[in-house]
């Protein structure tokens, strides 16, 4: 019956709340990422098209003498107040290469990755400033109750491009990415995080592309 079909279905929403309010879903920080790994945030602006978003440019670089790059290993840098410090570090170690093995991946293919500096090298210094993790048994129950998940997970990191031979700073960055419940890919604890790296990589190799 209809009524009986009403009160089951405001039962799952019910209980599909409490779940969401005991994870804190849809919750998170918010604004620009301020974890400390660049030090200097002074003179970065605030991205108009992403509030999470900050960038700082040196104004008269010549972008396409950088023809190679030399990609240091991803650090993990935390504020001291970030709940993610309770991450196993086989964990983060683990996100952390992937991280870094994602981003080569993506660009290798036309900019070649070195280990040694040059005059046509950009070196680029990244650090995962904070994690968060999904439920994904929650996103496989709300997938069947309401077709799709609501744990979101994500990610925050901040990077920096430099002159590899000067180490000036050229360039630099900060941003966080959380899940989608449109995007079906918050089955595993980390899904989000690492949607968030092939993204970052994906811009990246955008933004070497762009003259």
């Amino acid at each position: 019956m209809f009524i009986r079909q009403f009160g089951v279905a405001g039962l799952l929403i019910v209980v599909l709340a409490a779940l969401l309010a005991a994870t804190g879903c849809g919750g998170g920080p918010k604004g620009p990422v301020k974890a400390g790994f660049l030090g200097d945030y002074q003179n970065f602006q605030k991205d108009p098209e992403n509030p999470s978003a900050m960038f700082f440019e040196k104004p008269g670089v010549k972008w396409d003498r950088y023809t190679k790059l030399m990609i240091d290993p991803v650090l993990i840098y935390y504020h001291p107040d970030s709940e993610a410090q309770m991450i196993q570090p086989d964990e983060l170690k683990k996100l952390a290469d992937g991280f870094r093995t994602v981003v080569v991946d993506e660009v290798k293919d036309k900019y070649p990755v070195v280990d040694k500096p040059g005059p046509d090298v950009l070196r680029i210094r990244a650090a995962i400033v904070d994690l968060i993790p999904s439920n994904a048994a929650l996103n496989v129950v709300t997938t069947v109750l309401v077709l799709c998940p609501v744990d979101m997970g994500g990610a925050a990191m901040e990077v920096e491009f430099l002159d590899s031979v000067s180490n000036e700073r050229l360039a630099a960055y900060t941003d966080r990415k959380r899940g989608h419940p449109a995007k079906f890919n918050g089955f595993t604890k980390w899904s989000h995080a690492e949607a968030a790296f092939k993204a970052w990589a994906e811009e990246l190799r955008k933004a070497l592309d762009t003259p």
